[in-house]
């Protein structure tokens, strides 16, 4: 993984939790080992529904226009909501961290916010719309890269990865 794949919860580890890491530990040995194929979200970037804007474009231009300075990101993945932001030339802009429901940060709290989402209800019910897509993640095995070259470890691993293989997916290798 790159940091620019930064450019992009729940209780099972995540690769949208995977990436943010990365966004701030770009040499971590931390690595997605097996896909488990459900938990699906996207991470979005999302504003309220009365702002003029329907893209990363329209937020520049009103940002360019003074009308939202400095930028208030509010968001979960606060590695990728400054990587976000930057990549996107949102400046000036100020991250404010958060630990659940960011939807309610808006509009009195914060002006975008970096939130993953599964079907958009939410989002919706709170009168918000969504302007980018970051990516799409899912739950995922993460591990220690370093491990795989030692002998023991990797046939450790190997083994858990099998037995969640079978778990998740079924003697078939298809999802439950």
């Amino acid at each position: 993984m790159t940091r620019e794949m930064c450019r992009l919860p729940s209780f099972q580890p995540m690769q949208d939790w995977l990436r943010d890491h990365i966004c701030r530990f770009p040499s971590s040995p931390v690595r997605e080992i097996l896909e488990l194929g459900f938990g699906g979200v996207k991470v979005v970037a999302v504003v309220i529904q009365d702002l003029p804007a329907d893209d990363v474009q329209g937020l520049r231009r009103l940002i360019t226009a003074g009308q939202l300075r400095p930028l208030r990101v509010a968001s979960e993945y606060v590695n990728l909501a400054d990587r976000y932001a930057g990549n996107n030339h949102l400046g000036p802009y100020r991250v404010i961290p958060t630990w659940g429901a960011t939807e309610a940060f808006l509009p009195e709290d914060a002006d975008l916010l970096i939130e993953n989402t599964q079907t958009g209800q939410t989002l919706a019910n709170h009168n918000l719309k969504i302007v980018d897509t970051l990516f799409e993640s899912s739950a995922c095995l993460m591990g220690n890269a370093n491990s795989m070259s030692m002998p023991a470890k990797r046939e450790r691993i190997n083994q858990i990865i099998e037995v969640l293989r079978r778990g998740v997916m079924g003697e078939r290798g298809e999802p439950k």
